[in-house]
């Protein structure tokens, strides 16, 4: 019974040598928002990088995706925020949003007669 003392002790001992200290604070909402903020940008511009159009237009500039992600887990919190910031001014859809509104006005068009681009669409005053 005394060895069993003795070793428990002596376990006990060794555990709260062992631990160290601790420190606990509060975290300011202001902080977690910011973090959390920071994360999603991250993963947002990863998810962009990960489509196909983006890492077609990757390679063709001579960039590997897994290049870009490394260097988008590279970036401060900063760099990243003012990345997305200029990736949301910039025009949406780009020459890709242009031909295709110029399709879209096309097959207006066809609809209202004016012309007969599509074959497959039949004018509305038909």
């Amino acid at each position: 019974m005394k060895f069993m003392k003795t070793i428990a002790i002596s376990c006990f001992s060794a555990t709260v040598l062992m631990s160290g200290s601790v420190h606990a604070e509060a975290i300011s909402s202001d902080t977690v928002m910011q973090t959390q903020a920071a994360q999603y940008n991250k993963q947002q511009l990863i998810s962009m990088v990960n489509r196909a159009d983006v890492q077609s237009k990757l390679v063709s500039l001579g960039v590997d995706s897994e290049q870009a992600i490394a260097r988008i887990n590279a970036m401060t919190d900063s760099e990243i925020a003012q990345l997305n910031d200029e990736i949301n001014q910039a025009p949406a859809g780009g020459i890709v949003g242009a031909v295709l509104t110029v399709l879209a006005v096309i097959a207006i068009l066809d609809l209202a007669g004016v012309t007969d681009v599509y074959p497959f669409i039949r004018p509305i005053s038909n």
